[in-house]
């Protein structure tokens, strides 16, 4: 994120979190990410599932 900083980017945003991947959103819950919503069934599974994705984003 520091290089980021330098380059003179003000936010990260991070797609495609799937609902299911609760490491993940814990993870990014830990590092100060913000969650932005829900995009209801965005992301279709190999099995052809349909999940709900949370797009993030931090502060810089």
């Amino acid at each position: 994120m520091t290089k980021a900083k330098e380059k003179g980017f003000r936010i990260l945003q991070f797609n495609a979190v799937v609902q299911s991947n609760t490491s993940a959103l814990k993870l990014y819950e830990k590092l100060g990410f913000v969650k932005l919503g829900v995009i209801p069934e965005g992301f279709c599974n190999k099995d052809g599932v349909y999940e709900d994705i949370i797009p993030h984003y931090i502060t810089l």
